[in-house]
């Protein structure tokens, strides 16, 4: 399945590593931390807005139950948060 996903090399990486929980954890931190500092245009040396670090624990949750339903109603609830933080922005 990962080769439908990543580059060759990266699937092969995945399968390999994905056994290790350690390895699992880091991986979805990164896909969560890529994630998350786009949707809030993050910039090193920057404050990270209180929302953007509640969806970031949301995504974590969500990856970590390995559950469709589970990470689809956690998704929601970050979209949500993600809106009302954009809203707010753009009434400033």
């Amino acid at each position: 399945m990962t080769t439908k996903l990543f580059l060759p090399k990266v699937a092969k990486f995945i399968d390999t590593h994905w056994q290790s929980d350690t390895h699992r954890r880091m991986f979805q931190l990164g896909q969560v931390v890529v994630k998350v500092s786009a949707m809030f245009s993050l910039v090193p040396g920057e404050e990270v807005p209180e929302e953007a670090k509640a969806v970031a624990i949301l995504y974590l949750e969500a990856m970590g139950s390995g559950d469709a339903a589970t990470y689809a109603r956690y998704d929601a609830q970050a979209i949500g948060i993600y809106r009302e933080w954009l809203a707010s922005r753009e009434l400033q």
